[in-house]
């Protein structure tokens, strides 16, 4: 008798998981994306750390907790990632000792790299408090004397370069720090928070920056929050079958699944396993969810590794796994099937195909 390993709940936990929440109020992604303040990522040798597009290594923690390391939107390209869209932002943002990738429209934010929907809902409250702490930067500049705020800029943009080289944001710093001017310490370190975007050749360009930013009023109105959050998909994993060498009769398992009334689609031509769809219990809300249809979504290998999509909470995932994992326990009770010639202690020597290949090269001899 094959044994099927189940996990208990506590021990159920999705590798990834896709969250989307709604904004209160509309925003402007544009000016989000050009002035959200970066961290800037840098070698040993003062080299900026870019990330190819199209690659599809990860991004890494660099110990930068709460720091938005890149942002990107069309032509804007700031930070490490270089890949952009043009219907949404995207931002890496680094908390919990993880890169975080999000997806920002003017009236929604996706993650698509938590683990839970508890720590998806932590990374949006960290995104918005530094949309909030943009908006404030807004307002303060608005609210500066245009003396002092000429004099400010006129000693900026007077300091930022030496040698003809435009400074790093942390030598700038260390100025304005220092210095004695009568200047708004609050805006040149704003400003300064945009000398890491270019450079050393790009004075012009950061001086058109600065120059764009005093003029900017705000970029979305009231106070921002996030609705409800939702589930899109969590992505488990699982690896029910612990016996060495078996391999899961799928063209048997197929219609064993069809005939107890299962949703199955297979093809041993075209499909990577047997493909299971089982309609979700949760209710989803708003217009996002307008015309989607959602389910629960199982891939059996032949390897026997099942792999789980469910757009619902955890607790949902888990009754569905669970459904899953009582159907496979009541096919290996079948009698009709020899499942030990499933077992293999050599797929190569053993398999139809090596064994097929073989006869045929004896007859062409």
């Amino acid at each position: 008798m094959i044994e099927i390993d189940i996990v208990d709940k506590k021990n159920f936990k999705p590798s990834t998981v896709t969250i989307a929440g709604t904004f209160n109020t509309s925003i402007d992604i544009l000016t989000l994306s050009n002035f959200l303040p970066v961290v800037h990522i840098f070698d040993s040798l003062g080299n900026r750390v870019k990330r190819e597009s199209g690659s599809r290594q990860s991004i890494a923690f660099f110990g930068l907790e709460k720091a938005v390391i890149s942002i990107c939107y069309k032509h804007i390209k700031r930070g490490m990632r270089t890949g952009a869209m043009n219907n949404m932002v995207s931002v890496d943002l680094q908390v919990g000792g993880k890169n975080i990738h999000l997806k920002i429209s003017s009236s929604s934010i996706t993650s698509v790299g938590t683990c839970s929907k508890e720590f998806g809902e932590r990374v949006f409250s960290i995104m918005l408090a530094h949309i909030r702490n943009l908006s404030e930067i807004f307002k303060y500049n608005n609210n500066i004397e245009d003396e002092i705020k000429n004099n400010t800029l006129n000693w900026l943009f007077n300091k930022c370069v030496e040698k003809g080289k435009l400074i790093k944001e942390s030598s700038m710093i260390e100025k304005i720090k220092l210095t004695l001017e009568n200047i708004d310490e609050k805006l040149a370190f704003s400003c300064s928070k945009y000398l890491n975007d270019f450079d050393v050749n790009d004075f012009d360009k950061f001086k058109s920056k600065i120059e764009e930013f005093i003029k900017v009023d705000n970029f979305y109105n009231g106070e921002i929050s996030c609705g409800e959050v939702t589930i899109y998909n969590s992505v488990y994993h699982i690896n029910p079958i612990k016996q060495k060498g078996f391999r899961m009769p799928l063209h048997k398992l197929a219609p064993y699944l069809v005939n107890m009334g299962v949703m199955v689609e297979y093809h041993n031509w075209t499909s990577e396993g047997v493909n299971i769809c089982i309609d979700i219990e949760e209710e989803k809300n708003g217009p996002n969810h307008i015309n989607k249809e959602y389910k629960h979504r199982f891939t059996v290998h032949e390897t026997t590794k099942i792999r789980q999509c469910s757009p619902t909470s955890r607790d949902e995932a888990y009754r569905n796994y669970l459904g899953i994992m009582n159907l496979l326990k009541m096919f290996f009770r079948e009698k009709d099937i020899d499942y030990k010639k499933y077992i293999m202690k050599d797929v190569e020597e053993n398999s139809q195909i090596t064994k097929m290949i073989k006869l045929f090269n004896k007859t062409i001899k």
